[in-house]
């Protein structure tokens, strides 16, 4: 067995090797996936992945170094108590980064928004329109583009108005209300501004380069995000293009 031969170094090396694999994934899941360039910087989850990523890599392997003992019976035990809290430990902080992942891009009336898990669940507690589930994405799922207008129906229009605006439940938030984002197309058309309007909240050089990246590119509109505000570019059909970082208005 490879416990009962391996010595201190040999076996935090191997720790640390385990560690090193584990923190590549959930750093590929997190910035590939989760939070997409640019949204890691609209979401501010670049000091929690960080935090995750170094406590994964310094912690585990250091405590199998300090625990190590020529009792090797005892040193299963220990490591193996020792993988479990790491392990239980990464599951509990990639639960909370998933959370407040961008899960959804949602355009209404003017703008879109950033939407996250845990906005939809605590807007599904908290308002009076009961009787749907919080739209779950999978594991591995990218952040969706969707529509959510007002419901054309007068009462419950009248409802999320005042929930709008008296517990700040936004209309973004309810993912019953949600429609495919091709359905907003129009309204987004309308909506968009012109590019030359960049200029006026980024450097123009800034603006110049990122747009040659996108020469179908015809307007635009904000997108409000939990930290850092950005552009969402539209074509002259009123097709969403890409988020790019760009203010959309003077901070």
């Amino acid at each position: 067995m490879f416990l009962s031969t391996a010595s201190r170094w040999t076996l935090t090396r191997y720790h640390l090797l385990f560690s090193f694999v584990i923190s590549t994934v959930i750093t590929a899941l997190i910035y590939l996936v989760w939070y997409p360039s640019p949204m890691y910087l609209a979401t501010d989850v670049l000091s929690i992945a960080l935090l995750l990523v170094a406590i994964n890599l310094i912690v585990p392997p250091l405590l199998t170094f300090i625990v190590y003992k020529t009792d090797k019976k005892e040193l299963l035990r220990d490591v193996a108590v020792i993988v479990a809290i790491q392990v239980v430990a990464l599951l509990y902080g990639l639960s909370v980064v998933e959370q407040g992942r961008p899960a959804y891009l949602v355009f209404a009336i003017d703008d879109f928004e950033v939407v996250r898990p845990v906005d939809t669940k605590w807007a599904q507690q908290t308002t009076a329109i009961g009787g749907y589930e919080t739209s779950r994405l999978g594991l591995f799922s990218n952040a969706k583009l969707v529509y959510s207008p007002f419901s054309a129906n007068k009462n419950i229009r009248n409802l999320q108005q005042t929930e709008e605006l008296m517990d700040g439940i936004s209309i973004t938030y309810r993912v019953d209300n949600y429609q495919p984002i091709v359905t907003a197309a129009n309204a987004i058309k309308k909506k968009s501004q012109p590019l030359s309007v960049l200029n006026n909240y980024n450097d123009v050089q800034q603006v110049s380069h990122i747009l040659n990246q996108y020469p179908q590119a015809d307007g635009w509109l904000p997108l409000k995000a939990p930290v850092l505000d950005m552009v969402v570019l539209t074509d002259s059909t009123g097709v969403v293009i890409d988020v790019v970082n760009l203010r959309p208005w003077d901070e």
